[in-house]
């Protein structure tokens, strides 16, 4: 099948997004799982129009539309929580009141998917080159194959009979001092990159959509098995893994408390991202009796400074919030800037807020006067080595 034109444009605006995604999201809209109508037509002009409305106070926004009706959106610096009404009118638009009964291209029933481009660029391209008819082809970069359903047994296997510690990657959150750091905790990830190269060399797991969703639950329990082994040789006190809240609650999570070496619990920290919350709300109290009654930490991460203008974060009760670092916060209004510091003034005594991504020397300077004092990033770790003051 042959790309249009709007097609080809979107993937080169995901090329150009993925040098620099941070704070950058893309929307998919599964117009074409709808059900078919004759006012198709007007359905589709009135998203449109919509969309762009929606949009305006939004940076770097563009819509494209597929060959298959699909509507993408690509944007920066709109919180998420208008985001998600916005997805929701127009889900309502096409769908009334049916709900989806296919699966989208993210293995998900959903009529749309919101996805951070840090984390989730790859699944969007796979599948605007499952509707181009692309998704059969090498890899555009590396010339790497796409992973296929007939690999996804092989890979789980090799996982679950793996030691895993050296696919593990690791990075600090610090405490800055007045005159010296300390370590908070340590953020452990198994990266994808690691796992590629040790067990499926020449393949790209994350093309497949569908069979990496499938993956995900399988790639939780491989780094709780890891770090259990990884976490008795390491210095720090405590540290942190990202998990889905499926596995949060699954049994396979419970047993790992069990077989847990005494004390682990009290250090672990559970990351959990804010778009896997808003998805699930609905289980958050589940979450925290979980975490409550194993006396585990709870971390909320893939926070941007403006999403606290909608989210609340009072229900929770998180001990962390990871703020994502954002350059337009040095050029923020004083009404903006007051806004955000009363929203991290006013998380209470119990939660902590985190600087991620930081890589911006402006941002200590900016962020020490607000009452944050745990930092993240590669620059935040130059500093801390060099002993240089934050």
């Amino acid at each position: 099948m042959r790309a249009t034109d709007a097609e080809r444009a979107f993937l080169h605006e995901l090329h150009a997004i993925k040098r620099d995604p941070l704070g950058k999201r893309i929307i998919h809209f599964a117009v074409s799982l709808a059900p078919a109508g004759e006012d198709l037509k007007l359905r589709m002009d009135g998203a449109t129009r919509f969309i762009q409305k929606s949009f305006e106070k939004a940076q770097n926004f563009k819509l494209f539309t597929a060959g298959n009706r699909d509507l993408f959106v690509t944007y920066a610096n709109l919180p998420l929580a208008e985001v998600v009404l916005i997805c929701n009118k127009v889900e309502k638009l096409f769908m009334g009141d049916s709900v989806l009964s296919v699966r989208n291209a993210y293995n998900e029933f959903g009529f749309f998917k919101i996805c951070d481009a840090v984390k989730e660029l790859d699944r969007v391209v796979a599948a605007v080159k499952a509707i181009t008819g692309r998704g059969g082809a090498q890899d555009d970069e590396g010339g790497q194959q796409p992973m296929k359903p007939e690999l996804l047994a092989v890979l789980i296997e090799r996982l679950r009979n793996a030691d895993m510690r050296n696919c593990i990657e690791s990075q600090s959150i610090y405490l800055a001092g007045d005159s010296s750091h300390s370590v908070e905790f340590v953020e452990f990830t198994l990266s994808a990159d690691k796992i590629q190269r040790n067990f499926l060399p020449g393949i790209q797991i994350t093309s497949n959509p569908w069979l990496f969703h499938a993956l995900r639950e399988e790639l939780d329990r491989a780094a709780l098995k890891a770090m259990v082994r990884e976490v008795q040789e390491y210095s720090h006190k405590s540290f942190s893994a990202n998990l889905g809240i499926n596995t949060i609650l699954s049994k396979d999570f419970a047993e790992f408390l069990v077989r847990a070496p005494e004390g682990l619990a009290s250090r672990f920290v559970i990351e959990v991202h804010k778009t896997d919350l808003i998805q699930n709300s609905a289980l958050i109290p589940a979450v925290r009796k979980v975490t409550g009654e194993a006396k585990i930490r709870l971390c909320i991460d893939g926070v941007e400074w403006r999403d606290f203008e909608l989210l609340n974060f009072e229900k929770l009760r998180p001990d962390y919030v990871k703020i994502i670092w954002n350059n337009d916060l040095l050029e923020a209004t004083p009404a903006e800037l007051s806004s955000f510091v009363k929203a991290v003034q006013g998380f209470g005594a119990g939660t902590k807020a985190i600087l991620s991504h930081c890589d911006n020397p402006k941002a200590f300077p900016l962020i020490r006067p607000m009452g944050i004092r745990l930092v993240q990033g590669r620059l935040a770790d130059q500093f801390y080595k060099s002993g240089v003051a934050l």
